[in-house]
């Protein structure tokens, strides 16, 4: 079975208004998720490969920002 990825991104319908991308911040989030690893089980030592949906979702988190608040968002996640 292929792993489903996430080909072109395409934002939610349910945008706050005034709410801007930040394509870096978002990302920075999805190669961060993928550069873990599994610690137990079955998948120890292998690394978390995000499929389509799940990318979705982080990537959607990074449209709901204000332009005012993106910056305070930044400065908190550096």
């Amino acid at each position: 079975m292929a792993m489903r990825k996430l080909k072109k991104y395409v934002p939610t319908r349910f945008l706050a208004k005034g709410s801007k991308y930040d394509k870096t911040a978002a990302d920075y989030a999805v190669n961060f998720i993928q550069a873990l690893c599994h610690t137990k089980g079955t998948w120890a030592g292998k690394p978390f490969e995000l499929i389509d949906w799940q990318e979705q979702i982080i990537r959607d988190l990074f449209w709901n920002l204000k332009a005012e608040r993106l910056q305070a968002v930044q400065y908190r996640l550096c």
